[in-house]
């Protein structure tokens, strides 16, 4: 052994290990979060798909449906889509025999109905 000097033998010292440590920890904390965020984005993108795949269906309902009449619906629901409700307004345009249809789904429970998805389509016979 030398004197002042470091051993021979291998190994980290102590500071070398507390920096090692600490830059781990940042890597970990980072990842988590951004794996956090992904979770939420991934829930989000799941709920718009159910939304609009429920606006795409019932709209296609409207289409096969018998000739439309001015009519604003009241609230609907479905049991295979119970985060949602939606309500439909069937509106006479300018044109002989063409309807607009606009369909807007929003959360149940949702006082205000704000919309989440808003669909509209033009019906004629």
């Amino acid at each position: 052994m030398r004197r002042g000097g470091r051993r021979n033998g291998g190994g980290f010292t102590l500071l070398e290990v507390v920096i090692a440590l600490a830059i781990l920890s940042i890597s970990l904390v980072t990842l988590l979060s951004a794996h956090g965020r992904a979770v939420t984005i991934s829930a989000n993108a799941e709920a718009l798909t159910d939304a609009v795949t429920l606006a795409r269906e019932e709209m296609e309902k409207l289409n096969v449906a018998a000739m439309p009449v001015e009519e604003r619906s009241e609230k609907l629901k479905r049991d295979d889509y119970p985060e949602y409700e939606w309500r439909t307004d069937i509106k006479e345009t300018p044109f002989t025999n063409v309807w607009e249809a606009r369909l807007v789904v929003f959360k149940t429970g949702d006082k205000e109905e704000r919309p989440v998805f808003n669909l509209v389509s033009y019906l004629s016979r």
